[in-house]
């Protein structure tokens, strides 16, 4: 199966260091990070099922790039709005580029509505910039209703789903487009696949198992595999679990634009290597799936690996197992 490696530098929150408390404009450039990323994860990503993984690399970490070179409040007061305007904003999608622009202009403008839990913002007086952070989460919300911020609450600015779930209920999702049963977690799947996404990240590589590889049987059959890779935040830190989880499941899915739909993938039409993500992740006799995730602070890089029971992939059988979205 084909493999894959992806950048990912997301950064949900601003790290602060060499102070107990943020002055309020480091606040609220924090803040409006938080919101920035939001948008650019959610709007190309977790939108379904319109995902854009290239869309969202040209604009992850923009915005944390932009406080990173402010070295003081007073520099921060004087260019983050316009650098953002420039820099950041510029690597979001269509109307987004300046949605919100009036905030920037304006650090003090005042917020549009009232978005502290959607942004997990215990500040309640004025910041700079709190407009522009609550302008986001507004804007996100008249789009894509209020489905969107709890998206945003559970799996990035409060973190309260887990990471695993995440992936079943993107990659379930995409199997319901193919008309094809969910997948169920299981959690000996999920122990082979902790090891393996371990295995890979101590040796900081991506590269499958061996067919038969011991830890690869599972009820006395072989598991098909599926992995991904990404990297760091700006700062170094591991991206949020939830990002790596939509990355890989939406980088395995859109390979669905190689696949030969009508008649499917035969052996010998050279499309395996560009398609067996996608077509592992809708095999329609695939019931069980396990996955794992871990972090490499040595190199900087998340990996994670998916398996599966029944196994899919199988020559001779796509065109049964391998369905038209509908």
């Amino acid at each position: 199966m084909a493999r894959f490696a992806v950048l990912a530098l997301c950064a949900a929150s601003l790290l602060l260091s060499g102070t107990e408390a943020a002055s309020p404009i480091i606040h609220g450039m924090a803040m409006s990070v938080r919101a920035y990323d939001a948008v650019c994860w959610y709007v190309n990503l977790v939108q379904f099922p319109n995902t854009n993984s290239d869309a969202f690399m040209n604009c992850v970490g923009q915005a944390q790039s932009v406080v990173s070179q402010l070295h003081s409040d007073d520099d921060a007061k004087q260019y983050f709005g316009p650098w953002m305007e420039q820099m950041a904003m510029p690597g979001l999608p269509g109307e987004w580029q300046t949605i919100c622009n009036d905030y920037l202009d304006d650090s003090a403008k005042s917020p549009p509505s009232d978005e502290s839990e959607a942004l997990n913002d215990d500040v309640t007086s004025a910041y700079p910039f709190k407009g522009f952070a609550s302008c986001m989460m507004n804007k996100l919300r008249e789009k894509f209703g209020d489905k969107a911020i709890k998206t945003v609450e559970e799996e990035m600015t409060r973190g309260k789903k887990d990471w695993r779930k995440t992936l079943l209920d993107r990659d379930n999702a995409f199997r319901a487009r193919h008309g094809v049963p969910a997948f169920t977690m299981d959690s000996g799947l999920n122990s082979a696949a902790q090891k393996w996404a371990e295995t890979m990240a101590n040796a900081c590589n991506l590269y499958h198992s061996e067919n038969d590889d011991p830890g690869r049987q599972w009820h006395g059959a072989g598991t098909g595999e599926s992995i991904a890779e990404g990297g760091s935040n700006p700062d170094g830190s591991a991206p949020p679990k939830a990002v790596s989880a939509y990355i890989a499941s939406d980088m395995w899915y859109e390979e669905i634009k190689n696949y030969p739909f009508p008649e499917g993938h035969v052996a010998g039409d050279g499309l395996f290597m560009k398609i067996g993500h996608f077509s592992q992740t809708v095999w329609k006799s695939t019931k069980f799936v396990g996955y794992g995730y871990s972090y490499s602070s040595s190199c900087g890089n998340w990996f994670i690996a998916g398996r599966y029971s029944p196994a899919g992939n199988m020559d001779g059988e796509f065109q049964n197992n391998v369905l038209p979205p509908q």
